[in-house]
């Protein structure tokens, strides 16, 4: 893990730390638990998933993001002229081009949802890790 001085210490921080690198964080990303979805500087795609006992981070490819209208329920004119939101998904069947896995239970003898509880300077080293794993064409499942 990077040492606790580097490491962002809030949710807020660790994005902005990404995205200065770079990364442009999408908004389905969140603090509690944490999940993060990211479009990396060459185009691939991130998603870091902290839940039950199991810490994942899967790439996709770039073609594997698209745009989901979203609109409001009446779709009358008034709102359609008004313009409906969007929402950026994974095109469905996307499968990931690589994946990473940390098994708590295995690793650390978690047993229900202590992923879910990480904290953000936790998560943030752990991502790293994983992150260097992906990028070395390491393929872990557990």
């Amino acid at each position: 893990m990077t040492s606790t001085s580097q490491t962002p210490r809030t949710f807020a921080a660790w994005v902005s730390s990404l995205s200065a690198r770079g990364h442009s964080v999408l908004a389905a990303s969140h603090a509690v638990p944490i999940q993060l979805w990211l479009r990396t500087p060459d185009g691939t795609v991130l998603h870091f998933l902290a839940r039950g006992t199991r810490i994942t981070l899967r790439q996709y490819a770039a073609a594997d993001l698209t745009s989901l209208v979203l609109r409001s329920e009446c779709d009358c004119e008034e709102h359609r002229t008004a313009g409906a939101g969007s929402r950026t998904v994974l095109t469905p069947g996307a499968a990931a081009s690589a994946e990473v896995v940390f098994d708590g239970a295995a690793e650390l003898g978690w047993t229900g949802i202590e992923a879910g509880l990480l904290d953000v300077p936790t998560a943030a080293g752990l991502f790293e890790e994983m992150a260097a794993e992906l990028a070395g064409g390491l393929r872990a499942t557990a």
